[in-house]
């Protein structure tokens, strides 16, 4: 679900605007290297953003610093209703308050015109508190329970990358190395009627390098082969502790067996090498395969064996392309490539939401295998664009939150691997200029979903048809005025154990800009008719349990941008820490 808060933005407007129009009366005069961007964003809350973006541009070389902070808070309702050997029903107040800063550091460095360096440093500080009232009734007793977490994570990760050009995509060879460290704390509290029950401390320490090379040669005929090797590893200890207060009056966690720590390191060794060629005009092909060697070593703290592992795996993938004019496309693609699991999903420690709720990571998970197939077909003109996809998957071990009841009505939210999960599927997307000033994109996605596996007991089956879409209007001017609609929609979809029901939402923006498109003014209203929600029940025989959760996703918001000397951004990179979140959703 879309993370949105009601914001209004402000930003240092007298000031960036008293700079720019001195910028332009000397833009003729003196050419300058220096460009930024600031913003300062602030809602009726107290919630704000802020970012810094400087950038320095000399002839080979250029320099780019970026900050970015903010503190927001989010409001989830929810409601978890189940029943087993009893009945229990729950309702779920939740405020998030996040407080984030990021600090950025990137040189690209051009000392020739065959060779390219860069180096970046990034920092992040990410701290984000839960605080979770519950009521908690069955049929003898009600709790009033308060769950309080204070997450904080640190972060450095910093890479490097050099590429020597011997003649430019013919002839190159590249060099590039990632190392990123991270240290997380969780301490919580759990107290049931105002008294303090338990108390949990916890920490992580995930690390993970990643080492590769590649070459880039063309032979006479055109042909094109590309070869490298690559070293990855990623190490994580985990400690975690549950405290008891002696002051429950139920005794709430007698039965829980929970995991202290977790001792995990893998390493895998990459090697690939792949052909392409041009046929005449219209045929080109390429054709690969990727050899990965996996060794993993898995220990729990408190266990004496040790499970460890190791794989060889080939990954072949091939590609077929048709160009029977400038404005058609049709290819073939066929990949293999395994996903690993995160740490989110392999931490074993048990960690309470409340005294019969628990959440717990699953530390002997396997990676995903995934071949894919599929046509892809693109026609391209004037007015119109048209993308077509059709694919098949089969994921081999495919991970899958689970639930799991006790005869107590104790339920553990809990990842697993089934055994097999295939898709097919069609993707279309168009892309539509009915005039200048107006494009229309509608997509829509049909996807037919048959898995199954058991885990403990657990029947994985799924056969599912479900769709969703999208339809995206603008409408632009000469003097950069822009407004947007995008209406968004998902079937009902079934997942193992669950049935998720439908979600659609309207968003609306228009924005103005001034000083040649410097200073840009927005207005936004998202969620418009306040639809988006989660709603997710069991369709399984021997239990019933339904969750129902909505977050202040309506909102209304202006936002103010500004830009220094024809600042551009740049793409930020994808988050290498994902958090893969439960069906089952009670505000994490």
């Amino acid at each position: 679900m879309k993370k949105r808060i009601t914001q209004i933005l402000f930003s240092l407007l007298t000031f960036c605007t008293n700079t720019d129009i001195y910028a332009q009366e000397n833009e003729k005069k003196i050419k300058n290297s220096w460009s930024s961007s600031v913003s300062l964003n602030y809602d009726f809350t107290n919630n704000f953003t802020g970012n810094v973006n400087l950038g320095y541009t000399q002839k080979n070389w250029e320099l780019f610093l970026d900050y970015s902070g903010h503190s927001d808070r989010i409001e989830i309702s929810s409601e978890l209703f189940r029943s087993f050997s009893t009945e229990t029903s729950q309702l779920l107040e939740t405020e998030q308050h996040h407080l984030s800063h990021s600090i950025a550091l990137q040189l690209d460095m051009r000392p020739s015109s065959h060779d390219l360096f860069l180096w970046n440093l990034k920092l992040q500080f990410p701290k984000i508190t839960t605080n979770r009232d519950i009521n908690n009734r069955t049929q003898a007793n009600e709790h009033d329970l308060h769950h309080r977490i204070a997450f904080s994570r640190k972060i450095i990760e910093g890479s490097l990358f050099y590429k020597h050009v011997y003649e430019k995509d013919k002839h190159e060879l590249s060099l590039n190395g990632i190392f990123s460290h991270t240290k997380d704390s969780r301490p919580s509290t759990y107290q049931i009627d105002d008294l303090l029950a338990y108390t949990s401390t916890g920490n992580e320490q995930p690390e993970f390098v990643r080492l590769q090379m590649d070459y880039l040669y063309t032979f006479a005929n055109q042909g094109q082969l590309e070869s490298g090797i690559q070293f990855f590893s990623r190490w994580n200890k985990t400690r975690y502790h549950l405290h008891d207060k002696k002051k429950n009056p139920d005794n709430w966690l007698s039965s829980l067996n929970p995991n202290y720590g977790l001792n995990h390191k893998e390493y895998i060794y990459t090697a690939h090498l792949s052909y392409s060629q041009q046929q005449g005009e219209s045929w080109h092909y390429k054709i690969g395969v990727l050899a990965d060697y996996d060794v993993t070593h898995t220990k729990l703290v408190e266990a004496t064996d040790k499970h460890n592992s190791d794989r060889l795996y080939f990954y072949p993938h091939l590609t077929l392309r048709y160009t029977p004019s400038d404005q058609q496309e049709l290819a073939f693609h066929f990949t293999r490539k395994a996903t690993l699991p995160d740490y989110t999903q392999l931490n074993p420690f048990t960690s309470p939401i409340d005294h019969q709720t628990f959440e717990q990571g699953n530390p002997l998970l396997r990676p995903e295998v995934t071949n894919r197939a599929e046509i892809n077909y693109l026609l391209s003109k004037a007015k119109l664009q048209l993308n077509g996809n059709l694919y098949f998957n089969s994921t081999e071990k495919f991970i899958t939150p689970i639930t799991l009841f006790s005869e107590d009505n104790t339920l553990t939210l809990s990842y697993a691997n089934g055994s097999m999960e295939n898709k097919v599927g069609l993707d279309i997307n168009l892309s539509g200029t009915p005039s200048s000033w107006m494009t229309i994109n509608p997509s829509i996605s049909l996807v037919h979903t048959h898995a199954n596996g058991k885990y403990q007991g657990i029947n994985l089956h799924v056969d599912d048809f479900s769709w969703s879409g999208n339809l995206e209007l603008n409408l632009n001017s000469k003097k950069h005025t822009e407004f947007q609609a995008l209406f968004s929609y998902q079937s009902p979809t079934k997942v193992p154990q669950f049935k998720i029901e439908e979600n659609y939402y309207l968003d609306l923006a228009i924005k103005q800009g001034f000083f040649n498109n410097r200073l840009q003014v927005s207005f936004s209203v998202s969620d418009v008719f306040d639809t988006s929600e989660w709603q997710a029940h069991s369709n399984t025989d021997t239990y019933r349990l339904a969750n129902y959760s909505k977050e202040a996703t309506h909102a209304y918001w202006i936002g103010l941008t500004f830009n220094f000397n024809n600042f551009k951004s740049r793409p930020s990179a994808d988050d290498s820490h994902p958090q893969k979140r439960q069906v089952i959703q009670l505000g994490q």
